[in-house]
This record gives structure tokens, C-alpha cells and sequence, in this order.
């Protein structure tokens, strides 16, 4: 199953958005981001602005598994889900299914209106004009490498890939802005 996620950060969020990523790429190998903005907080008082991206990852876990384990995830980023109130505080992430689908196609999915122009751009219906961001992955993607992984400024799909046991290949990304060259090993 695909599934169509968001991520929103305003607590040190270039750190956790970026650590976010590279866990998920780890975990489950390969996924489509949005490019990531900054917008103004929707539902809360808080003088902190939230880094937002989508993300398409692939995975046979049950929804309630998968949301369950973004939630392991959020606590292991500091958030506290046992306030009642935690959906109004800043937080360091949170991570939303939006959408479940047997294909990776969610052009047609309604998503929060500060998202909706990040799947306008992934789709090519519209642009984005909210600040973005760019973030650097530090996962085994990018380390040992030397390489600088920008993301963030479009959309790209992100692949981890291994060669029998050989480690993990580097990722470049490509002139293109949807496109991601995996070096094999």
C-alpha cells in the first residue's frame, strides 16, 4: 500500500525534519517528498513557524501499525503525546497519514489548504509560494560520500539502496527536479 503523509515541525525544526527523513528513508527504503515550506502555525498560538512537507513512502504495514510507529517516532523526537493538549503546543514532529492507496498517485486527494500547493507542484497543477527550505540529509544516504544532499527546494524521490551487503550506494540527485540517480556499488 501507498500511503500520502505529511510532516510538520516548529521546535528545532530543520534538525528534526531532516533526522525524520533520513529515518524514514531508512526504514522503509525508498520515498517521494514534496518540497519542503515554511508556513504560519493553523490551529494553535505559537510564535514558532513550522517547517511542512509531504511524503509518499510504500509499505505493508496496517494503518494503525504505521501511524502507530510515527508516533514512536514523534516521542523519540521529544514530542508529548500524553498531553491532552499536544495537538495546540509547538511540537518537534508530527507525522500524518493523509491518504492510503494500492498506487502512488494522489493527485486527486484534498490535503489542508497550507499543503496543497506542495501536491500541486508534485503533480504539476500548480506552484508553491511559501518560503522553502532547503535540508540536509544525513543518513547513510549522504555519509562517507562526501556529499552535500540538499532537499527540499522541489520534489524528488529518495532510494536507499544495497548491494548484498556491500553498504549503502550514495544518492545524487539529478538536474531534474522529480529525478534521484542511485550510484550502484
Amino acid at each position: 500500500m501507498f500511503y500520502l503523509c505529511s510532516i510538520g515541525s516548529n521546535l528545532e525544526p530543520q534538525r528534526h525534519v531532516s533526522q525524520a527523513l533520513d529515518e524514514l528513508i531508512t526504514q522503509f527504503g525508498w520515498l517521494q517528498l514534496s518540497s519542503v515550506i515554511r508556513t504560519k502555525p493553523v490551529g494553535m498560538h505559537s510564535r514558532h513557524d513550522f517547517l511542512n512537507c509531504l511524503f509518499v513512502i510504500e509499505s505493508r504495514l496496517e494503518t494503525t501499525v504505521l501511524k502507530q510507529w510515527f508516533v514512536t517516532l514523534e516521542v523519540a523526537h521529544g514530542r508529548d503525546r500524553n498531553d491532552p493538549l499536544c495537538k495546540v503546543h509547538d511540537r518537534p514532529l508530527d507525522i500524518d497519514i493523509l491518504a492510503s492507496s494500492p498506487v502512488a498517485d494522489f493527485a486527486a486527494i484534498g490535503v489542508d489548504s497550507y499543503l496543497a500547493p506542495l501536491l500541486a507542484e508534485w503533480y504539476g497543477t500548480g506552484e508553491v509560494h511559501a518560503a522553502k527550505v532547503a535540508l540536509s540529509l544525513h543518513s547513510p544516504l549522504a555519509a562517507g560520500h562526501g556529499l552535500n544532499q540538499q532537499i527540499g527546494l522541489h520534489p524528488v524521490t529518495l532510494q536507499l539502496a544495497s548491494q548484498g551487503g556491500q553498504g549503502t550506494a550514495p544518492v545524487h540527485l539529478d538536474a531534474g527536479p522529480r529525478h534521484v540517480t542511485v550510484l550502484h556499488q
